[in-house]
C-alpha cells in the first residue's frame, strides 16, 4: 500500500510533464508521386481430373442402345426383303478397358425369314446366337461430347446357325457370317451413335463453369471478394484402367478482388469451345489478382474509428482520422491526432503478405522525414512506437480463418447446386502464396498465387 502511494506522486507529475510539453504540428504531406509499374494481368489455371465409372458408362450404353441393331421390322410388323433377318441384342453390353481402349463385348441374336419364300415374317425363335467383340479409342470433342469409333473384333457362337433339311443339319455360318460381315458397320455406327448422342459431358461440365464463378467471399469483415472468371478450358487425352475413365481439364481463369458489402455483380460467361491437348499438365497455377483502392480503405478505417476511437499514451493522445494514399512506392498513412500531440502526422509502410498468418498487413511503419523533423525527440520515445503499432495494427486484414475454409466453401456451393447431385468435388490443397505488391496512384494491387488441387468424380452420366 505504501509503494503504491509513493508512486502515485512520480505517476501525475509524468503525465503534467506530457502535457505541458504538447506541440501543434504543421506538417507537409508527402507527394502522391512515384509509383510502382502496374502489374499485368496473368492467367490462373486450374487442373483436375474428371473421373467416370466403367460401371456407370456401361448402364448409360445399355439405356441408350436399341436392343435391335439391324433390320428392324415395318409399321405393318414386317421385314423387309427375300431373304430378311434382324440382329437383336440378347442382353447388356459389357464394358472393360484394355490396352488403352474401350472393348465392348454383347450376346446377339439373329432372326432370319424363310429362304425363297413369299412369308417374310420373321419366327418366333432366333435361328443362331453368338457372342460378339468390338473395341474402340474414347475422346472427349470440342462440343463436349464422348466419341469412339468402333470396330469389331472378333465373334464364337452362343447357338450356331443350323437348318434342318431332309432330316438332316445343314451348317449357315457361312451364310450368317457373310451377313454379320455385309452389316457389321451398321453395329458400329449404332454403337458411336448412342455414345456420342447420349453422353453429354457439357450437362455436367455447363454447372461446375457456371458455379465457379460466383464471387468468394474472403473477409466478411472488410468485405473482401474473390471474382472468378474462366476464360477457356482445355482436355488431354482419355485414360482408363479397370474401374474407370479419367480426362484430365485446365481450365484458364482471369481473377480480380473486390471490396464491396455485397456481393459484386458480375456477367458470367457460357461454356466455350473445349481445347483438345496432347498432354495437361495437372498442376493449377492460379494466380489472384487484387486491387484495393485507396478510398475502400479509408472507409473501412473510418468505421473502425468511428465505432471506437482509439486513444494512447494513457489517453494523453486520442487518433482522429486515419487516412491513406500512395507516394514514393509506400503506402502513405495520415494520421489526425488530438490531445499531447495536435495535428497531422505522416507515416510509410510497405504492403506485404504474411505466408505464415495468410495476412496483409503493413510492416515497418515510419514516420515521412517532414514529420519526423518538426517531432521533438522527447515525445518520440514516449508515444511514437505506439502510434506505429496501433497504425500497424489498423492496417491488417486477416484472411486466416477465411482462406483455412475457403475449399469447404467451394465444395458446399458446388454441392448446393444441381450438378452436386451426379458428381462429388474434391479440394485437397489450398495454399496462398504472395508473388508481386504495387503501390498504384488509386490503389493497392497485389498478385498471390493460389496453389490447389481440384478434382472431380462423376457418379452419374
Amino acid at each position: 500500500m505504501k509503494l503504491v502511494r509513493r508512486i502515485q506522486p512520480f505517476t501525475g507529475l509524468a503525465l503534467l510533464l506530457l502535457m505541458t510539453q504538447c506541440q501543434n504540428v504543421t506538417t507537409q504531406p508527402p507527394k502522391a508521386e512515384g509509383f510502382d509499374p502496374p502489374i499485368p494481368a496473368t492467367i490462373s489455371y486450374l487442373a483436375g481430373p474428371i473421373t467416370f465409372d466403367l460401371e456407370e458408362l456401361q448402364k448409360k450404353i445399355n439405356q441408350e442402345l436399341d436392343p435391335v441393331l439391324v433390320g428392324k421390322q415395318t409399321s405393318e410388323g414386317k421385314s423387309k426383303g427375300i431373304i430378311s433377318f434382324r440382329v437383336k441384342r440378347l442382353g447388356d453390353v459389357r464394358v472393360q478397358y484394355v490396352d488403352h481402349q474401350i472393348k465392348l463385348s454383347a450376346p446377339l441374336q439373329m432372326w432370319l425369314t424363310k429362304p425363297f419364300s413369299r412369308d417374310t415374317t420373321p419366327p418366333r425363335k432366333p435361328f443362331c446366337s453368338l457372342h460378339v467383340d468390338f473395341k474402340t479409342p474414347i475422346r472427349v470433342t470440342p462440343n463436349w461430347r464422348l466419341a469412339s469409333h468402333t470396330t469389331f473384333v472378333d465373334y464364337h457362337w452362343i447357338v450356331k446357325p443350323e437348318l434342318r433339311l431332309l432330316g438332316k443339319e445343314v451348317s449357315l455360318e457361312k451364310l450368317a457370317q457373310n451377313i454379320l460381315d455385309r452389316h457389321k458397320k451398321d453395329i458400329e455406327t449404332m454403337i458411336d451413335s448412342a455414345v456420342y448422342n447420349d453422353l453429354r459431358l457439357d450437362q455436367m461440365v455447363t454447372p461446375i463453369w457456371r458455379d465457379m464463378q460466383q464471387p468468394l467471399l474472403i473477409n466478411k469483415e472488410y468485405g473482401l471478394w474473390l471474382v472468378p472468371k474462366p476464360i477457356s478450358i482445355a482436355a488431354g487425352p482419355v485414360t482408363g484402367n479397370t474401374r474407370q475413365l479419367t480426362t484430365h481439364l485446365r481450365i484458364a481463369v482471369e481473377t480480380q478482388t473486390e471490396i464491396k458489402p455485397q456481393s459484386p455483380v458480375h456477367t458470367k460467361t457460357q461454356l466455350p469451345q473445349l481445347e483438345k491437348r496432347d498432354t495437361i499438365s495437372q498442376t493449377s497455377d492460379l494466380h489472384v489478382m487484387s486491387f484495393i483502392p485507396y478510398a475502400d480503405i479509408n472507409r473501412m478505417l473510418a468505421l473502425t474509428i468511428t465505432r471506437q476511437p482509439k486513444k494512447m499514451a494513457l489517453g494523453a493522445i486520442t487518433v482522429k482520422q486515419i487516412t491513406v494514399y500512395g507516394g514514393q512506392r509506400t503506402l502513405i498513412v495520415k494520421a489526425s491526432v488530438s490531445g499531447l500531440l495536435d495535428g497531422p502526422v505522416y507515416l510509410r509502410g510497405r504492403p506485404v503478405f504474411d505466408t505464415l498468418t495468410n495476412t496483409l498487413l503493413v510492416r515497418h511503419l515510419d514516420f515521412d522525414t517532414s514529420s519526423e523533423n518538426r517531432l521533438s525527440k522527447s515525445s518520440g520515445s514516449i508515444w511514437h512506437d505506439g502510434l506505429r503499432k496501433l497504425l500497424e495494427s489498423m492496417l491488417t486484414i486477416p484472411l486466416n480463418d477465411e482462406i483455412a475454409t475457403l475449399p469447404q466453401a467451394i465444395s458446399q456451393a458446388f454441392e448446393k447446386g444441381s450438378v452436386g447431385e451426379k458428381t462429388d468435388l474434391g479440394i485437397k490443397s489450398f495454399r496462398f502464396t504472395p508473388q508481386k505488391i504495387a503501390i498504384r496512384p488509386d490503389g493497392i494491387q497485389a498478385l498471390i498465387k493460389v496453389e490447389s488441387n481440384v478434382g472431380v468424380k462423376v457418379n452419374e452420366l
